[in-house]
């Protein structure tokens, strides 16, 4: 499973949804994509990074993100990387979640076996 996880990082970055963007409406994406700009929609996908502009009112649901902006939903994924620049209000659900010291959190937090009561799956 390391080497799984190793080869979607290094997954070439496919879209870009740059700082000043603003979408209203749900996005599903394939691949590994990056938000810089404003989302008022759910979010879905394989790999997505949040970079620290990007801006999301609504679910995010994915196999792996990584959070340095601000999200006002719930997510549930199944690895998450919260980086200290992040702002999340909502609840979280990660199989793998690592948070760094000085991310802001306001919601409720389950993961390792405490998730596998959420189902994870991904909507094509």
């Amino acid at each position: 499973m390391l080497g799984g996880k190793k080869k979607e990082e290094e997954m070439e970055v496919k879209s870009i949804l740059a700082d000043g963007l603003k979408i209203e409406g749900n996005v599903h994406a394939e691949g590994k994509i990056r938000i810089d700009g404003t989302i008022v929609g759910d979010v879905t996908g394989d790999f997505i990074i949040f970079g620290q502009t990007a801006s999301v009112k609504g679910n995010v649901k994915a196999s792996t993100v990584i959070v340095m902006g601000t999200i006002d939903g719930n997510l549930n994924v199944e690895r998450a990387e919260i980086k200290s620049s992040s702002r999340i209000r909502g609840d979280i659900t990660a199989k793998e979640l690592s948070v760094e010291a000085g991310a802001s959190i306001e919601g409720q937090v389950k993961s390792g076996s405490y998730s596998e009561a959420s189902s994870i799956e991904i909507e094509e």
